[in-house]
């Protein structure tokens, strides 16, 4: 990437940009059909919950929006973006605080997650599209929403130290609400990392996924 870009090549990052911004406000108000439309039709997406066809992913998320509390809420705040175009392919990088204020054993918690998505994007009729998704997890917190109300007992089965304390409070949450981690998960600094890199290399070259 250079810091001069034509005005067309400024038109096509905006573009793509864009995409990501309007998942953010589907997935978070619930607009369904806006999110599916930021997804081309052959995607796939690895998050912390989720691992599979797009479609998947917006007929999950409706349900969970469906299951919430009133007093839960959840907020993904888009950060610093940068994009690699190679005619109508495109990688973009996202930073990302996931925010989620849930209920788990009784005690109502604020969950966040410092992540950064990183897509292989894809023009499909003209439109940018995410062709596949995934998830680079940094760092993460899990803060009572009144202090002192969480006993220390209630996190003693967090791991807070080692390769994968960076996602040691999502892995507790998801396993609180019987969820299953999916396998292939990315964290920040590891080889995986690494290798999703590369990926995004190959793929500005016309290769496909893995």
């Amino acid at each position: 990437m250079t810091h001069s870009l034509s005005a067309d090549d400024l038109v096509e990052e905006l573009s793509i940009r864009r995409v990501r911004e309007t998942w953010a406000f589907g997935r978070d108000l619930g607009e369904w059909d806006a999110l599916a439309a930021c997804f081309h039709p052959q995607a796939s997406i690895t998050v912390s919950w989720y691992s599979g066809p797009a479609t998947g992913f917006v007929e999950r998320s409706r349900q969970a929006r469906a299951a919430m509390k009133p007093q839960e809420r959840n907020k993904h705040l888009l950060g610093n973006m940068r994009v690699a175009c190679a005619g109508g392919r495109a990688t973009l990088e996202t930073d990302v605080q996931i925010c989620v204020r849930e209920s788990i054993d009784g005690y109502l918690l604020d969950y966040t997650s410092y992540a950064r998505f990183f897509d292989l994007m894809l023009k499909h009729d003209g439109v940018w599209k995410i062709f596949k998704a995934s998830c680079i997890y940094d760092k993460d917190r899990l803060d009572p929403v009144v202090p002192g109300a969480v006993p220390p007992a209630f996190y003693e089965a967090v791991p807070l130290s080692g390769a994968e304390s960076g996602f040691a409070y999502m892995r507790f949450r998801q396993g609180k609400r019987g969820r299953t981690v999916p396998a292939g998960i990315v964290l920040g600094g590891s080889p995986a990392e690494q290798a999703l890199r590369d990926e995004g290399l190959r793929w500005l070259t016309g290769a496909q996924p893995q």
